[in-house]
């Protein structure tokens, strides 16, 4: 298969090597320089997330305890520990600032990078894989979130070796590349919780490969085993603190603080960022009335599910509009541009148009007020994202009909991430799977290109663009 993939680029073996090798010089280059840029103009690597990991990882060090609270013990719950302690570390070795964390989280990406190429040539081919390195290199989110006091680099360095791993357990059938997906999709876990439910959704992969056997069903078992073990020492001190081996409060804060008002926007016209007060209003509303009921003050645990209970009654009585904001929230979260977020990181537009913050009849109302704000290498993002996306959802056609249980992986993985974040729809929520909805893009490329050249029926012309 490597050696069709390379005859695919269409470029002699030795001289599509070394242009290959010179692009990604170049890029990296382009990478380094960057890197300087940033540590020469300072930027502005803190968003709104970014103070309280700084505060978590600064009593991880001066306090011994995983608490925001400088002065007293409040057990934190709402963020997990994984990226408050990567930051802990460089204070722990005296390297104040942002400029070291920063400096790993793009060396971090990098070798994400390397991984997707030693991967996709391995499990693919290599003509994916080049193509897929060049993209990554200069893609605007691949600049951007590494210099960003945020989780996403650290997460998206421990999830993708985790999906190849799992590749290469169904292609040898070897366990321990199996334990391995599980480690580190537990790892990722402590970093971003949403990686927690992932050996559920990739299970399926495993039990189907198998052909429903009972071993399949045991490497399913193992998966999602591996993983809830490898995150259980966070999931018992939970248990120990608040009586429930809870995983944490981002949930309950996405519900309340952005289901609910953009539903309402809908259902009330109303204005998102005063559905967000009055989202605010009623979840505290809820926890005096739990309070009241039980007769003493609540527990973080309680407060955040009682909150959410809040949240979810009023959402669930809306459910078509429900189900139509969490399909706009994926679409923005697939054809959000990279490029502001790489603009915040270097201090440029820091006041930029908010498209939550546009007050509109209507979404597509909206969308015309927020990219008539833009420059133009803004909507050239936005266009290239469009026909990226047109051409994954071709590649789905071919993930279906290649009897290639990575690419099913693949699909689950990229799927899963876009649709978590439901109505919420962020740009770098989209980052985990970047590279592998790009992967999607690229065999969808490959059959609408046999069905423009060769006149193969659409069938035959997908089923032969993964190469299996």
């Amino acid at each position: 298969m490597t050696g069709a993939g390379a005859a695919r680029t269409g470029l002699p073996g030795m001289d599509g090597a070394r242009l290959f090798a010179l692009a990604v010089a170049l890029l990296l280059g382009l990478r380094l320089v960057l890197l300087l840029l940033l540590w020469s103009v300072g930027g502005e690597p803190l968003q709104p997330d970014s103070p309280l990991y700084l505060e978590l990882a600064a009593g991880l060090v001066e306090q011994g305890w995983f608490s925001s609270s400088p002065d007293v013990y409040r057990p934190e719950v709402f963020r997990t520990p994984g990226y408050p302690a990567f930051l802990a570390l460089f204070q722990w070795l005296g390297l104040t600032g942002t400029f070291w964390p920063l400096l790993v989280q793009e060396l971090l990406y990098v070798g994400t990078v390397a991984v997707f190429y030693v991967g996709t040539r391995a499990l693919l081919d290599v003509g994916l894989a080049r193509a897929l390195v060049l993209f990554l290199l200069i893609e605007p989110g691949g600049i951007a979130y590494p210099k960003l006091i945020l989780s996403d680099t650290l997460s998206l360095a421990l999830i993708v070796p985790a999906i190849f791993a799992l590749g290469w357990h169904l292609k040898t059938k070897r366990w321990s590349w199996l334990i391995a997906a599980g480690l580190l999709l537990g790892a990722a876990a402590w970093v971003r919780p949403a990686a927690f439910l992932l050996p559920v959704v990739l299970a399926p992969v495993l039990i189907a490969a198998g052909r429903f056997r009972r071993d399949a069903l045991a490497r399913a078992g193992l998966l999602v085993l591996t993983t809830t073990l490898t995150l259980s020492p966070w999931l018992a001190r939970n248990q120990a603190l608040f009586g429930t081996a809870y995983l944490s409060g981002q949930a309950s804060n996405m519900f309340t603080s952005y289901h609910l008002p953009y539903v309402w926007e809908v259902t009330r016209g109303l204005p998102f960022l005063d559905g967000q007060r009055e989202a605010a209003a009623i979840a505290e509303q809820a926890v005096a009335a739990a309070e009241h009921e039980r007769g003493r003050p609540l527990n973080a645990v309680e407060r955040l599910d009682a909150q959410q209970e809040a949240a979810l009654e009023v959402l669930l009585q809306h459910p078509g509009v429900y189900a139509q904001r969490w399909l706009i929230g994926m679409l923005k979260t697939l054809l959000g541009p990279g490029l502001l977020d790489a603009y915040a990181a270097y201090g440029h537009q820091p006041d930029r148009v908010r498209f939550s913050a546009i007050e509109a009849p209507s979404v597509a109302r909206r969308l015309g007020i927020f990219l008539a704000e833009q420059d133009w290498l803004v909507l050239g993002e936005v266009l290239l994202r469009g026909l990226l996306l047109g051409l994954a959802l071709i590649g789905a056609l071919v993930v279906l009909r290649s009897g290639n249980a990575f690419l099913w992986v693949i699909m689950l993985f990229s799927a899963y991430t876009v649709a978590i974040p439901g109505p919420m729809g962020l740009t770098r929520l989209r980052f985990a799977a970047e590279g592998f909805l790009f992967v999607q893009a690229w065999l969808g490329l490959r059959c609408a290109v046999r069905l423009l050249r060769r006149g193969e029926p659409p069938g035959m012309a997908c089923a032969r663009a993964s190469g299996a």
